[in-house]
């Protein structure tokens, strides 16, 4: 299964399923309709996918837990887009099972709650059951868009340092700029016999 050809439908959810003779396994929804069902886990899916958005998940996770004040169950950044939230949506078999899916909040049109079980509506008219609260996911649901605020501020700032550099790269080189080249060259050349 190739990850990168399901990411133009808009992942909406990567949930956690058991499949026959298989055993435990992911199903990613999509915008469009459509659901993948991987023989992978769950922490694999994410894995990959923060591979494919060239982000760290392990120090993701450490910044954004420690702005939230959380150590567990903390919501991934892949873009200023996609943020996705943990949510319980299963009971494991066995020890090592995840019960943990992760759904993306730009997908989630409304949460409500019915016998027991709080549902996600999702923006394609489709639902996750969840096996959290009412309020845990609400909660889950704001961390996600604290997230999403502090990450989009980030990559501003970034892009504004980046147009400082732009109009500095514009500039003509000096004699000093050549000279530090070359002396860095050299170092490296050294370094490299």
């Amino acid at each position: 299964m190739e990850l990168e050809k399901i990411i133009p439908e808009g992942i909406m959810a990567i949930l956690p399923v058991y499949i026959p003779m298989k055993g435990n396994c992911s199903r990613i929804l999509t915008f469009k309709g459509n659901v993948y069902e991987v023989d992978k886990t769950v922490r694999t899916m994410l894995i990959r996918l923060s591979r494919i958005y060239f982000i760290d998940l392990k120090s993701v996770k450490e910044h954004y837990g420690n702005i939230l004040n959380i150590k567990n169950l903390i919501p991934i950044p892949f873009d200023e887009e996609n943020i996705f939230i943990p949510l319980k949506v299963r009971r494991p078999i066995c020890k090592n099972d995840g019960s943990i899916g992760y759904v993306n909040i730009k997908y989630i049109d409304r949460v409500a709650e019915k016998d027991d079980k709080t549902i996600i509506h999702l923006r394609n008219e489709g639902t996750i059951e969840c096996l959290n609260t009412m309020e845990t996911v609400n909660k889950h649901i704001k961390n996600g868009n604290i997230i999403e605020k502090l990450f989009n501020n980030r990559i501003n700032t970034i892009t504004k340092d980046d147009n400082y550099l732009i109009k500095e790269y514009d500039k003509p080189a000096t004699k000093g700029d050549v000279y530090l080249i070359i002396n860095e060259i050299l170092r490296i050349r050294e370094e490299i016999k």
